[in-house]
């Protein structure tokens, strides 16, 4: 099984944190290939027809679906590739721990 890894500084910054829209990571959605990450993802579907078998549970996936996934979860994503639009937010738990220790972390970021 392929393990994604998460790049901190695929954005160009040094940080836990990246937004991904579809055109960058159509390619491991579209495969139906079973992966993990070893980071947390928060997909948000804008357009979406399909399921998602998430640690063997099967999640559908419509227009406006939200999808929490945590690191090393199994997935496989069976997805209609037609009109298909959704941005993933990848992040780190080190993300999490500096976010909710930092009180001025909007004021940084």
């Amino acid at each position: 099984m392929k393990t994604i890894k998460f790049h901190k500084t695929e954005c160009g910054v040094d940080f836990p944190l990246n937004v991904l829209p579809v055109e960058e990571v159509k390619e491991n959605y579209l495969s139906n290939e079973l992966f993990n990450a070893d980071f947390f993802e928060i997909i948000f579907f804008k357009n979406g027809n399909g399921h998602l078998i998430l640690n063997h549970q099967k999640i559908e996936i419509s227009d406006n679906t939200i999808v929490f996934i945590s690191p090393f979860q199994k997935r496989q994503f069976f997805l209609n590739p037609d009109d298909l639009d959704f941005t993933v937010l990848a992040f780190q738990e080190e993300f999490l721990n500096d976010f909710f220790s930092d009180k001025l972390f909007t004021y940084r970021l």
